[in-house]
């Protein structure tokens, strides 16, 4: 009887045994399965969050990209038209007088000692035409002007000689005085001791550096003025050799 009872008790054991197999496999599979929704459904977590973080990346460099191409036209054009109405006032120099002359001169032309200073070039610049800024040759202000400027940053050895007050064959009236014929009329007028030259070529020299004035000047300190009396000397050479000659006898000078 007891070996019957092992063996009704033995298939038993063996039944539980499976059943309790099974129960573990279960429980297995169900926890893979959860690990791997886990798994899936991080990973489309991360997927949305990187397709958000590049949509929002793509967002801020256009923003970035647009704003200084917007920024930039109004400014540069600002500073371009600044520029330009600096560079005008200075190249046209609108202010034509004595004082902006003879400043730029008694720096730009040191090597052309034609002033003894800076009044003595106010009084000989009394006497021109103001013109015009425009003025590039003629007998004036202006012309004088414009060469002494270029001769400050150009060539001083070229454009002293034109801003200087006899105009060096530029800054002159095509129908001046010459000092040729001032200097042939003295001669033949005012001799001996009434001549307050060495010789012609003396004449020249000096007259060279004068202001040539017009033929109608009687007074002034013009070749113009000096033509004149040594013209009317010939029939007065005392009274007038000496308003003819080099210092004008309070004449021919600066009034």
């Amino acid at each position: 009887m007891r070996k019957a009872a092992w063996i009704f008790t033995a298939p038993l054991l063996i039944l539980g045994l499976a059943a309790c197999g099974d129960s573990g496999n279960s429980t297995t599979e169900s926890t893979t399965d959860n690990a791997t929704q886990a798994t899936t459904t991080g990973t489309d977590t991360d997927e949305t969050t990187t397709t958000g973080t590049a949509t929002e990346t793509t967002a801020a460099t256009d923003t970035t990209t647009t704003s200084p191409t917007t920024t930039t036209s109004p400014t540069t054009t600002s500073t371009t038209d600044d520029s330009t109405t600096t560079s005008d006032t200075t190249t046209t120099g609108d202010e034509v007088t004595c004082e902006a002359y003879c400043g730029i001169y008694l720096d730009a032309c040191t090597d052309f000692a034609e002033y003894d200073n800076m009044q003595a070039c106010l009084d000989q610049c009394g006497q021109w035409p103001v013109g015009s800024s425009a003025d590039t040759a003629g007998d004036t202000l202006g012309c004088r002007l414009y060469h002494v400027t270029v001769a400050s940053t150009v060539d001083a050895n070229e454009h002293c000689p034109h801003a200087s007050p006899n105009g060096s064959g530029v800054c002159v009236d095509a129908a001046a005085p010459a000092c040729a014929d001032y200097c042939t009329t003295y001669f033949a007028n005012c001799e001996n001791d009434l001549n307050l030259y060495n010789d012609e070529a003396d004449c020249l020299d000096q007259c060279g550096h004068w202001y040539p004035g017009t033929e109608a000047d009687v007074d002034g300190d013009s070749v113009g003025c000096r033509l004149y009396h040594a013209g009317v000397a010939q029939t007065d050479d005392v009274t007038h050799c000496p308003h003819a000659g080099p210092g004008g006898a309070g004449v021919c000078v600066i009034q």
